[in-house]
């Protein structure tokens, strides 16, 4: 499961900007996680509780936007998700013009979105 080194990367990004920023305690985790990643939102969220067990992390709530593999056609520049326009052979295929000629335009990624903190006194 390579989700759990994802993870595991995740807590030590937020580890090092909690550091930076002088905080002390994490109370929510915003991640976007792109359908073109290969990476299953139910298994990240599976391996959280292990990968932020005795962390800053701990006990801190998990937020995933799940983003869609989208592309642009580059002949008639119509914006689709690829996903769902394939040919019988995993082309992506324009859904308007049918052209096999795309750029991504987003679903690839897996990042931090936001970091919620809990304050001095206890306040998020």
């Amino acid at each position: 499961m390579h989700e759990m080194g994802m993870v595991l990367n995740i807590v030590r990004e937020a580890e090092k900007q909690a550091q930076m920023y002088h905080v002390n305690k994490i109370a929510s985790l915003t991640l976007e996680v792109g359908e073109l990643t290969g990476a299953e939102p139910r298994y990240i969220r599976n391996c959280w509780p292990a990968a932020t067990e005795n962390t800053i992390l701990d006990g801190a709530e998990l937020i995933i936007k799940e983003v869609e593999g989208l592309v642009t056609c580059n002949d008639c520049k119509f914006v689709y998700r690829v996903l769902e326009h394939m040919t019988s052979d995993l082309r992506p295929d324009c859904p308007k013009c049918h052209s096999e000629k795309w750029t991504l335009k987003q679903g690839r990624q897996l990042m931090i979105d936001e970091i919620g903190v809990i304050d001095e006194q206890g306040d998020q």
